[in-house]
């Protein structure tokens, strides 16, 4: 789901930097401070997670692969903000030691996957959890995949209009090729993933497993 550095061009990169910047301060500003030090261990161990699923890739039909994201957890148990904020840091390890997605597109990359999506699920989650608690926890996490992957095509398919030398890849092709995995494995995948998590946390009694 990563937008490689390279395929998008200064007039998408440089306004989502604009974007992101001010939300980095204020995530750093709610959630680094002394006030946020006894949520440091749990938050600390769900990004380190975070960054492993990012790495597994799970194969998907036509010869590639998707993986998960694992944010929105950190976004039901704390707030959007705090998952903008380490899936940026996600983000930034993977560009700098392994190549993937890339400096360049880090905000694109951190607003798509660690913003937008975890924000839908937690909306989805705040809306439902007190009718079902289990069933909110999984649909906030798929519908998370969903806008996440939605946010890349929609991303993708802006640069190929505008400046198709970026990207030569039309929008009805990216779009299938990202949305199609993320509805059908991803997806369901990432809200099992979401349950597990949630319910190992309730068993340790940690804060916010709820």
């Amino acid at each position: 789901m990563h937008v490689p550095d390279g395929f998008l061009s200064p007039a998408i990169t440089l306004p989502a930097y604009a974007a992101a910047a001010p939300l980095w301060a204020l995530a750093a500003r709610r959630h680094l401070g002394r006030d946020a030090a006894d949520a440091l261990p749990v938050v600390g161990a769900l990004t380190a997670l975070a960054f492993v699923v990012q790495t597994l890739a799970i194969p998907v039909p036509g010869g590639t692969s998707t993986h998960l994201v694992g944010v929105t957890l950190l976004a039901l148990l704390y707030d959007p903000l705090l998952a903008f904020l380490c899936q940026s840091l996600v983000l930034l390890l993977q560009a700098l030691f392994f190549g993937a997605g890339g400096v360049t597109v880090l905000a694109v990359n951190a607003l798509a996957m660690g913003l937008l999506g975890p924000l839908a699920g937690w909306a989805v989650h705040r809306l439902l959890r007190r009718r079902a608690a289990r069933a909110a926890a999984f649909l906030g996490a798929w519908v998370s995949m969903q806008v996440a992957a939605g946010a890349v095509a929609l991303v993708l398919g802006l640069q190929h209009r505008i400046a198709p030398e970026y990207f030569p890849v039309p929008f009805a092709v990216s779009g299938a090729a990202l949305l199609a995995p993320s509805l059908a494995v991803t997806g369901p995948v990432e809200g099992l993933y979401t349950l597990l998590a949630l319910a190992l946390l309730r068993r340790a009694d940690l804060r916010g497993a709820a």
